[in-house]
């Protein structure tokens, strides 16, 4: 059945909406929305040793094409990087953009356990003066966006 939509019928439509949505009684978050993301210290220093590890590894990923034909690394091995390190899991995949995952070996305690960045980061970094975005994932599983910023001179 069409319902002819007129300017009346909007007025209502939003005169209800808004009346419910101001009616609420308690804040809480609808379900299903993510919890915010942690901020803080704690979390910014875990976004920042993760992101410039990623940065790092998609840097060497990046160099390493340029001297092979535009080809990325099949492993970590051929680009001259320990897929483990005292402190970290790294992890380089292929298949399309290349997408860095950088974790931590041992993750309690920890605000934020992993950070991940697509091969765009390297541009994002060198069009906005050492800044850009990782996406990490916190203890409870939810992943959520960072800013890092790499050194001056890298």
């Amino acid at each position: 059945m069409n319902l002819r939509w007129n300017s009346r019928v909007g007025a209502a439509i939003l005169a209800a909406t808004l009346v419910s949505g101001a009616c609420g009684g308690d804040d809480k978050p609808a379900p299903g929305t993510p919890p915010p993301a942690p901020r803080g210290s704690a979390a910014q220093a875990d976004a920042d040793r993760l992101g410039l590890e990623v940065f790092d590894l998609l840097d060497r990923a990046a160099s390493y094409a340029a001297s092979h034909e535009r080809r990325y690394p099949p492993t970590l091995r051929e680009a001259g990087v320990d897929s483990l390190t005292p402190a970290f899991a790294r992890v380089l995949e292929i298949e399309g953009p290349p997408l860095a995952t950088v974790m931590y070996r041992r993750p309690i305690g920890r605000v934020l356990t992993s950070c991940r960045a697509p091969i765009d980061i390297l541009e994002e970094s060198a069009l906005n003066e050492g800044q850009f975005t990782v996406t990490c994932t916190d203890s409870t599983g939810q992943g959520h966006p960072y800013t890092v910023r790499r050194p001056a001179g890298r």
